[in-house]
């Protein structure tokens, strides 16, 4: 886990002139924030905080991300199937039920044309 990082001077903060409900919202969004960066490190930090202004900036490029990710976990699974790996030691190392897994990759390769 990161160590507690610098966040400013001593007597301001980001709830100055805030009404209840903004603060509250801003609080919920440092929260929701919070979740999504709880096990990055520092390096991974480092220069992303000035740099997102809101939910589109977490989402640019996540997508595509999204996409290879996925490609690369369905052709992990087809190469385990191909081993002769189980369908429960492949959902042991996702950390997902069999069934779920099973369901989710245990379709036939796309066709090559």
């Amino acid at each position: 886990m990161r160590n507690t990082p610098y966040t400013g001077p001593n007597g301001t903060n980001d709830f100055d002139s805030l009404t209840p409900h903004g603060a509250a919202r801003m609080l919920n969004s440092y929260r929701l924030l919070g979740d999504c960066f709880e096990l990055s490190d520092d390096e991974d930090m480092f220069g992303r905080g000035w740099l997102i202004e809101g939910w589109r900036d977490l989402l640019k490029g996540q997508q595509a991300k999204f996409e290879r990710a996925e490609r690369e976990m369905v052709a992990a699974v087809r190469l385990a199937r191909n081993e002769g790996v189980s369908w429960s030691e492949i959902a042991t190392v996702l950390q997902l039920p069999v069934n779920e897994v099973r369901a989710r990759f245990d379709q036939p390769a796309p066709e090559r044309g």
